[in-house]
């Protein structure tokens, strides 16, 4: 499942360079595929597994020959590193903020850790306090002008 992490890396370098546009809308492609329990017609999961085993090679020809007979069972295991690590930044996130709005502190109630939203809050209180009265409004908002972009994104294609 090497098109996953490819589809993520190839969306931010997308944004930069015109070089990994192609790379990522193959990656897309491929991710659907995938999904669908389908091959990719592209290929594109057989050359970036060429691409990264011969700079592997390159450096080292043992590494390089254990990665091309074990490339699909490495690519599911950093996939799922990949995943897993996103889904507990995410759970630490939304936690660290919802403590902060509901306590006033990023770890809690009765925390002496450092939390730092404080900083931040002190610096912009009234930011804070327009988020927080207009959350149900900003949300939204926010939502739809990313969805917005990501279909102007694909329109240029």
């Amino acid at each position: 499942m090497i098109c996953i992490i490819a589809l993520v890396v190839f969306a931010v370098l997308g944004l930069f360079s015109v070089k990994y546009r192609t790379y990522f809308f193959e990656a897309l492609d491929c991710v659907f595929r995938r999904a669908t329990l389908r091959k990719c017609t592209t290929s594109f999961d057989k050359k970036m597994k060429h691409k990264i085993i011969a700079r592997l090679s390159g450096l080292n020809k043992g590494v390089g020959s254990f990665v091309y007979k074990h490339f699909e069972i490495i690519s599911w295991a950093l996939t799922l590193i990949m995943i897993a690590s996103i889904v507990w930044t995410a759970y630490v996130g939304f936690l660290g903020l919802y403590n902060f709005y509901v306590y006033g502190d990023c770890n809690g109630p009765n925390s002496t850790g450092q939390c730092v939203y404080n900083a931040i809050a002190a610096s912009t209180p009234d930011f804070f306090c327009f988020l927080t009265d207009n959350f149900l409004v900003i949300v939204p908002g926010a939502i739809i002008v990313l969805i917005v972009g990501w279909l102007l994104f694909f329109k240029k294609k």
